[in-house]
């Protein structure tokens, strides 16, 4: 199974536009329940920049993680949910004084609600001194901007509604909330909020056309930085064969308004997933507003990423990735951003037997920011681990 869980990994967007988790989603049948407890213990070296102290210390470490993992996942005809909860303390080798305990919960369901009606809810939760450990595995919309945090918490929920008005119409409703703080001194809160309304036709057996509305507002909770709305709207297509390749694309304009000032940005967003026989491929970008930088401002976002994953032999599993992306202040009337980062990884397992396997990683982050709008950011991380799978 872990390869299975990799490639969701690499292939689940934590948050794209509730509308394309609910097309996607819809085709998922009933899957196994399943039950699983882990523990693992592993090590290794990073880079991170939050390494830094006062005293000058180093900004590399090398750093030993003992982690506990509890997944839990049911499916009937009616509902499909699974819920992950990790927990790992991560201790630095000279610079203790950044040693820390970790938490991630992950929760995704969808239910029938009527023959005709489905509900999905989805829940993302991480605190830690470094998010790119905890946040999500592989690049997807939700970008872990590094910022020089001491400790930094993000919670992401969505809820989709989409109830069938005749054989080819749907109507679609849905909420999210992304709500974050930074412990600076003092602390950064930065709260996003958006609901969305939309219709969806099918057009023939594996596509549809969608055109959704959606209003957001950003909550900075700074007396020095007003808050702002954005009205959009867009056209999705989407293709989701039962085999092959699946894809979506997306366009729309929103016209966020913050102090008064208003200006009209362009929005887009394509995915494209390939399942072959032994690996998975899938590949995404998207263009939005966004208020994830940790500065008190609303920004033109835009996100890319390729991953490839699969099996090697009977007991392996690999995978790799890439990622760049890039944050402008689209209103400057807090604080002044422009930054573009890449990255990429690579990932391996390799099951000892049905209870071990051990686990290995290379990661790198680099963080670019334009003069007079921060400074250069980056984070490289090696690490090996032994996990037990006790039931």
């Amino acid at each position: 199974m872990e390869w299975r869980v990799l490639i969701f990994l690499l292939g689940a967007c934590c948050l794209p536009t509730g509308l394309a988790r609910a097309q996607m989603l819809g085709g998922a049948g009933p899957r196994p329940d399943e039950f699983k407890l882990s523990f693992g213990l592993g090590g290794g070296y990073t880079t991170n920049p939050a390494l830094r102290s006062d005293s000058g210390g180093s900004s590399g470490d090398s750093i030993t993680d003992l982690r506990a993992g509890l997944m839990d996942r049911k499916s009937s005809p009616r509902t499909d949910w699974s819920a992950r909860y990790d927990s790992f303390y991560t201790r630095y080798g000279s610079n203790n004084q950044f040693d820390t305990l970790n938490h991630a919960l992950n929760f995704d369901g969808r239910y029938l609600v009527t023959r005709r009606t489905h509900l999905n809810l989805f829940e993302h939760f991480f605190y830690s001194r470094n998010p790119l450990q905890t946040g999500i595995a592989a690049p997807t919309d939700e970008t872990i901007i590094l910022t020089r945090q001491t400790k930094r918490w993000r919670s992401v929920t969505d809820a989709a509604f989409d109830t069938s008005l005749s054989r080819r119409l749907t109507l679609l409703v849905g909420a999210t909330s992304r709500i974050e703080r930074l412990d600076l001194s003092p602390p950064v809160d930065i709260n996003t909020y958006s609901g969305r309304f939309g219709i969806q036709k099918q057009a023939g057996q594996q596509d549809s056309i969608s055109s959704t509305y959606s209003y957001s507002r950003f909550d900075f909770h700074s007396e020095a930085t007003a808050d702002a709305e954005a009205h959009g709207m867009d056209v999705s297509w989407s293709h989701g064969p039962p085999a092959g390749a699946g894809w979506l694309l997306s366009a729309g304009v929103s016209r966020v308004t913050r102090a008064g000032e208003s200006q009209n940005r362009l929005t887009a967003g394509a995915t494209l997933h390939h399942p072959f026989r032994r690996f998975d491929f899938i590949s995404g970008y998207r263009r939005s507003l966004d208020a994830d930088a940790g500065v008190a401002t609303v920004t033109a976002a835009q996100n890319a990423y390729a991953g490839i994953s699969g099996t090697v032999g009977r007991s392996a599993s690999l995978g790799l990735f890439g990622e760049y992306g890039t944050r402008d202040s689209v209103l400057e009337t807090g604080d002044r951003l422009a930054l573009r980062y890449t990255g990429g990884a690579i990932r391996g397992s390799i099951a000892i037997d049905p209870r071990f396997s051990i686990s290995g990683e290379a990661r790198r982050r680099k963080q670019m920011a334009a003069e007079g709008a921060g400074e250069d950011l980056t984070v490289d991380t090696l690490f090996l681990g032994l996990v037990f799978q006790v039931f």
